[in-house]
């Protein structure tokens, strides 16, 4: 055991996110979301919300200053109209940055994650909680 190390972010993430190189991205799975089809490297984490895992990852993972929208969500389709919660939720984590969300249609959305470094599957069961971020320089 080691102190004031996030429960949230397993061993397995902490290698994940050491690893990954400047652009790299990194997808925020929820529960629904079929990881295993579309990711090259999957990993877990014990996150019950993804905007709690989100945040705890935020504290070691420079987003890309140099990308417009380092931070992006699947646009609302298939009958959903209002704004999710979990939206909400994301906002308040990125509260303070100079970032904004992202909407991108989900096809494109799944084409991005398919070519991400890696995904982290959650058991959050929100709809529309998966995000993807990209990494930026360690300075």
């Amino acid at each position: 055991m080691l102190t004031e190390i996030s429960s949230l972010i397993t061993p397995e993430i902490y290698e994940v996110i050491y690893r990954m190189g400047h652009l790299d991205e990194l997808v925020i799975a929820d529960a629904n979301y079929s990881a295993l089809a579309m990711s090259k490297k999957v990993v877990y984490s014990y996150a019950e919300k993804n905007h709690l895992l989100l945040a705890e990852i935020l504290k070691y993972f420079p987003l890309d200053i140099d990308e417009e929208f380092p931070i992006t969500v699947m646009s609302l389709d298939q009958g959903i109209f209002e704004e999710p919660q979990i939206w909400n939720d994301y906002k308040n984590v990125l509260a303070g940055l100079p970032y904004t969300l992202n909407e991108i249609p989900r096809e494109e959305f799944y084409q991005r994650t398919r070519g991400a470094y890696a995904t982290i599957q959650t058991s959050d069961s929100r709809v529309m909680a998966d995000i993807i971020i990209r990494k930026g320089f360690v300075f």
